[in-house]
């Protein structure tokens, strides 16, 4: 079992991810931007429904594709049929709401942008590995499926 099949970017991508919330809240801070002054219930309910989120597609990723499976056989159900790296989008999109909430910082929800291209950049090696591994099958579910969101299409039949 080679660790690029077990964990792909995952590691690293996420080393990173906390790095970039560290400092984009930091940079915050240091330009005096003001927190969220938003009322205290819609803020917990805000943080609640971030991580619920994340919850969910986090366990459902990883029951969907266990540790055993990953890089043998290419896994298109569960949140994998509706994207193609679920357990990354988790923490981009439900995890950068969260460090957003909890931490009341504006800056910390357009991180998400940034977050996002660095995810992009990032998992180039693990799309690479993963056209090595399952070859038209795999550029096949790429055209399907978006990386870290849905593709929204009116017409099924495309």
């Amino acid at each position: 079992m080679s660790y690029e099949r077990i964990f792909g970017s995952g590691p690293t991508g996420l080393a990173g991810t906390f790095s970039l919330w560290a400092a984009v809240y930091l940079l915050g801070e240091w330009l005096g931007i003001p927190p969220i002054g938003m009322n205290p219930t819609v803020l917990m309910v805000l943080l609640w429904f971030f991580i619920m989120d994340f919850a969910v597609t986090v366990i459902w990723s990883l029951l969907a594709l266990p540790v055993l499976e990953r890089g043998k056989k290419l896994v298109i159900s569960g949140p994998y049929r509706l994207m193609r790296h679920p357990f990354y989008a988790a923490f981009i999109w439900s995890g950068t709401g969260v460090a957003a909430v909890w931490l009341q910082s504006w800056l910390l929800i357009f991180s998400v942008i940034p977050i996002h291209f660095f995810w992009v950049w990032h998992i180039r090696n693990e799309e690479l590995f993963l056209l090595e591994q399952f070859g038209v099958e795999y550029k096949t579910y790429m055209e399907a499926t978006g990386q870290f969101f849905p593709i929204l299409r009116r017409d099924k039949s495309k």
